[in-house]
């Protein structure tokens, strides 16, 4: 007649996920990090987007205006954008340095750590693609924290590697007798 017994499960494919937190001093870290080392993306040429001024000479990421990549104005109707004419493929989009954290292309995070006495490990996540970020800031705190959600493709585990300031050190039992030490019992008083 059968068993009532499960023969086997199905699996869907292997999701790797997490979340991302950092704090933001003065700027956006990680969109400022991508700016300074150039990182573009593929946008469309319409897209409303902020604009962006110089880091390096102590501007903010972000002007109080917004563009297009085109030459019409933010303000403009689709059916002014409708309008415009194609005359080649791929007119319609451009590079562009990105404006929200999840237009930032698949990058590796590699996380390290040590203790006190140079013993140290390392773990990898490749492929990181972050889906969305949100910011908290409040009265009680003296800093701007940023969450970002993120998938990726591979993580290498967490791992001891060999490190030359490790110390090497004896055990933390006291040296002396291995048998335990007995107290001396006070004098009844008379």
């Amino acid at each position: 007649m059968g068993s009532p017994d499960a023969r086997a499960y199905s699996r869907n494919k292997r999701g790797i996920a997490g979340s991302l937190i950092w704090i933001n001093f003065d700027r956006h870290a990680l969109l400022n990090l991508v700016q300074q080392c150039a990182g573009m993306f593929v946008a469309d040429i319409d897209e409303i987007r902020p604009m962006y001024s110089n880091v390096q000479q102590g501007g903010a990421v972000f002007q109080s205006s917004v563009v297009r990549g085109n030459s019409m104005p933010a303000s403009a109707t689709i059916d002014a954008i409708d309008q415009t004419t194609l005359t080649a493929a791929g007119q319609q989009s451009q590079l562009a340095t990105p404006w929200y954290s999840d237009q930032v292309l698949p990058f590796d995070v590699t996380l390290s750590g040590a203790n006190e006495y140079g013993a140290a490990c390392a773990a990898k996540i490749f492929g990181v693609e972050i889906l969305n970020e949100g910011m908290g800031i409040s009265i009680d705190d003296a800093v701007t924290e940023m969450q970002a959600t993120f998938v990726a493709r591979v993580v290498e585990p967490m791992s001891a590697i060999s490190s030359p300031f490790l110390l090497h050190t004896r055990s933390c039992r006291p040296a002396g007798p291995k048998t335990p030490r007995t107290r001396a019992r006070p004098k009844p008083r008379s």
